[in-house]
C-alpha cells in the first residue's frame, strides 16, 4: 500500500548556527514562512533531519524547521561527544527559535525524538502550540535492556551477529563494549565492523514485525559518528536524571496526539499509554499490528492524518 504524503518542497534556507562548546548544529526550512510555525525532532540518539519528514505537512500552510542534533547528520564536528548531553539539546532548540524569531510554534517527534520533545515541552511550555509524539521513547533502563539484549526471535540472527563481534568471554554487554569501542578507542577497522552489524539490527528491529530489509550502503565515517553518539546516550541513559514523565502535568492544556504501534518492539506501546495516564487530554492512536518504524503503512498514514487535523 502506497501511502500519501505530500511532495519533495525545496529547502528555502539553511545554515549551521553556533551553539557552543565547538558545536554548530544545522538547521533547515521549507514550506511557507508565513504558515504555522513546526519544528520535527530526529530520533536515534544519533540520527538525523530526513527528507521524508517534512512531507507530512502542507507546505503552503507550514513552515517547516528541521535541523540536526549535536553530533548528528550535518551539524559539526560530526560524531562529536564533547557537551553533548540531552539539557545541551533542549537549549539548542531554544536557541534555534530565537535565531529563527519565532515565538511559539508545535513540535514533532519521533522515537528519541519523543523524549526530547516531552523534555522540551516540560522545560517551555509557553512556547509550546501542541505536539505530536511518534512511537516515544522514555529512556528507561529497560527499553535499553530490551534493544540491546533482548531481541525478538524474527531479530536473533542479526543480534547474534554483533553479540559475536565481542572478544571471547567477555564480560561486556553489548552496549559497554560499543561504547568502549566507539567512545574510549580508536579501532577504525573494528568501529566500522560494530558499526554495519549494529544498523543491520537496528534496522530489523525497527521494522518488526515485517521482516529485516536489506540495509544499503552507509559512509563508514557516518556510521562511525552515529554509533559514537547512540552508545554515549545509552550508556548514561539519556542523561535523564528523574524520569521522562515527572514533570509532565505542566502540560495538561497541551493539544497532545500520540502516534503508536502496537507491535513495537523498540519503543513499547505501553509508553503512550503512560503518557496518556498523566495526561489524559493526549490522543492515542494505536496502529494495530504496526511496528516502529514511520514508513509502517499504518504509522505513516495515522501520523499524516493526525497532523492533517492540525490544518
Amino acid at each position: 500500500m502506497k501511502i500519501k504524503v505530500f511532495p519533495e518542497t525545496p529547502v528555502l534556507t539553511q545554515g549551521w548556527l553556533d551553539v557552543g562548546d565547538g558545536h554548530a548544529m544545522h538547521w533547515q526550512t521549507s514550506g511557507n514562512p508565513d504558515g504555522k510555525p513546526v519544528i520535527w525532532l530526529h530520533g536515534g540518539p544519533g540520527s538525523s533531519a530526513s527528507a521524508l519528514h517534512k512531507r507530512f505537512f502542507d507546505p503552503t500552510k507550514f513552515w517547516i524547521i528541521q535541523y540536526d542534533q549535536r553530533g548528528c547528520g550535518r551539524s559539526r564536528p560530526a560524531g562529536a561527544i564533547h557537551a553533548n548531553q540531552t539539557s545541551d539539546l533542549i537549549n539548542d532548540i531554544e536557541r534555534l527559535r530565537h535565531h529563527l524569531g519565532v515565538s511559539r510554534w508545535s513540535v514533532v517527534g519521533g522515537s528519541w525524538g519523543g523524549a526530547l520533545a516531552l523534555l522540551y515541552a516540560q522545560s517551555h511550555p509557553e512556547v509550546v502550540v501542541r505536539m505530536l509524539l511518534r512511537s516515544p521513547f522514555l529512556c528507561t533502563a529497560a527499553e535499553i535492556e530490551n534493544f540491546m539484549e533482548s531481541p525478538p526471535e524474527a531479530c536473533r540472527v542479526l543480534w547474534q551477529a554483533l553479540k559475536d563481534l565481542l572478544p571471547n568471554h567477555s564480560e561486556e554487554s553489548i552496549l559497554e563494549f560499543g561504547y568502549r569501542v566507539f567512545c574510549l578507542e580508536h579501532d577504525e577497522a573494528m568501529q566500522i565492523r560494530l558499526g554495519r552489524a549494529w544498523i543491520a539490527y537496528e534496522a530489523a528491529m525497527n521494522v518488526f514485525p515485517r521482516p529485516a530489509p536489506t540495509v544499503g550502503m552507509f559512509e563508514d565515517a557516518s556510521l562511525i559518528a552515529r554509533y559514537r553518539v547512540q552508545s554515549h546516550y545509552l550508556m548514561h541513559r539519556c542523561f535523564i536524571r528523574q524520569d521522562v514523565l515527572s514533570g509532565i502535568e505542566i502540560l495538561r492544556e497541551l493539544p497532545l496526539i500520540l502516534v503508536h504501534g502496537d507491535q513495537d518492539v523498540l519503543c513499547p506501546f505501553a509508553n503512550s499509554l503512560a503518557i496518556q495516564r498523566v495526561l489524559p487530554q493526549a490522543n492515542v492512536v494505536r496502529v494495530r499490528g504496526g511496528g516502529h518504524d514511520l514508513t509502517d503503512d499504518g504509522v505513516m498514514a495515522a501520523t499524516f492524518s493526525a497532523i492533517q487535523e492540525w490544518s
